[in-house]
């Protein structure tokens, strides 16, 4: 018994001390520790965890505070850029991720960032023209920007219908991924094997292609380049079509066809069959740039600018950094009337130097 009221004793002087009893002397509480405000760092973490949550409430608010703590922050302004996205505020968006993209004493990966930023907001927004300048602007800046490239499959895939190049490019993303990021895995068992039957499919319903006979291209090929040695053009020309008959899916005898009508036939129906020919042989060959250049002069040799411009943008989609594919582009854009998209393209070309 003694010991119960010890110890009850002791819980009431507890309380006494606390300044919980009516008739306790008032005691002096000892005030509690202030709470620390969260650091830049803190903020920072903060957000891009909101962000990979899709919680662009928490993401804006981290990124805000982040911007008091240190207003000139580009991170912080890419975060913010982010959120904004998010929260599908592209006008706010863009005005951050411009930010950073006109700073170029930024790092590169930095910007390669805020440039896959604006990309996808230009990709939601249908301006795929922009949306892929600012993709292949991001992967000039840091060729490991996981989002250019699959943007850029996207784009390839369901508005260019380049599937070979959207094969390309969903497969390098594959590759620069996490081996458990569900995108990924979608894009390597899904995207992939589905682009890779849709090739398939192309190739089977191409005309001839069931009754190939590769070997007796082969020989007609060689027939055809001795007769061209001899410059017995007219005679050449006849073997390389007749190769091309018996095997369409010959990249030799579609490219041998195509340059020997270029040179034999200027007439309108000749100019024609050699673009056919040289389309004929980007099909099986499309990340070949020579023969997009050769196609595109012939083209613009004959004022057929939409098709020059259709030409060379399959052809970038293979090689983006292609200074002479993308000279091609621009002038073609020009003659075809589209001045505002030759420029968008000529400030592109110009940072990739001479």
């Amino acid at each position: 018994m003694k010991k119960l009221f010890y110890w009850c004793s002791l819980a009431f002087l507890a309380a006494c001390v606390a300044g919980c009893g009516k008739e306790s002397e008032t005691v002096a509480e000892t005030p509690p520790a202030p709470v620390e405000a969260p650091s830049f760092d803190d903020l920072m973490r903060t957000g891009l965890s909101a962000i990979a949550q899709k919680d662009a409430a928490a993401a804006a608010e981290a990124a805000a505070k982040a911007l008091e703590l240190q207003s000139e922050s580009a991170e912080a302004r890419l975060l913010a850029g982010q959120a904004a996205c998010l929260k599908q505020d592209y006008e706010q968006a863009r005005a951050q991720f411009a930010a950073i993209i006109k700073e170029k004493s930024l790092p590169d990966a930095l910007r390669a960032k805020a440039y896959a930023g604006m990309g996808t907001i230009e990709f939601v927004q249908h301006d795929v023209d922009a949306s892929r300048i600012s993709f292949f602007q991001a992967r000039r800046l840091d060729y490991r920007n996981a989002a250019a490239w699959y943007y850029l499959g996207l784009i390839y895939r369901d508005v260019y219908r380049f599937y070979e190049a959207a094969e390309e490019h969903f497969r390098m993303f594959a590759r620069l991924s996490k081996p458990d990021d569900e995108r990924a895995k979608k894009v390597n068992y899904e995207i992939v094997p589905e682009l890779r039957r849709t090739l398939a499919a192309i190739a089977a319903a191409r005309p001839g292609a069931s009754t190939s006979k590769p070997n007796q291209a082969a020989t007609l090929i060689q027939e055809a380049q001795a007769l061209e040695d001899k410059k017995q053009l007219t005679a050449a020309t006849k073997k390389y079509a007749a190769a091309f008959a018996a095997d369409p899916q010959s990249y030799a005898a579609a490219l041998g066809y195509a340059r020997l009508v270029r040179r034999t036939d200027k007439t309108k129906e000749g100019v024609r069959k050699a673009i056919l020919a040289y389309r004929a042989a980007i099909d099986q060959k499309p990340a070949v740039q020579k023969t997009y250049l050769e196609v595109a002069r012939l083209a613009r040799e004959n004022q057929y600018w939409v098709q020059a411009v259709e030409i060379m943008n399959r052809a970038i989609a293979h090689d983006p950094q292609n200074k002479e594919a993308l000279d091609q582009l621009i002038g073609a854009l020009i003659k075809a009337g589209n001045g505002k998209l030759a420029a968008a393209w000529s400030e592109y070309r110009k940072d990739l130097g001479r």
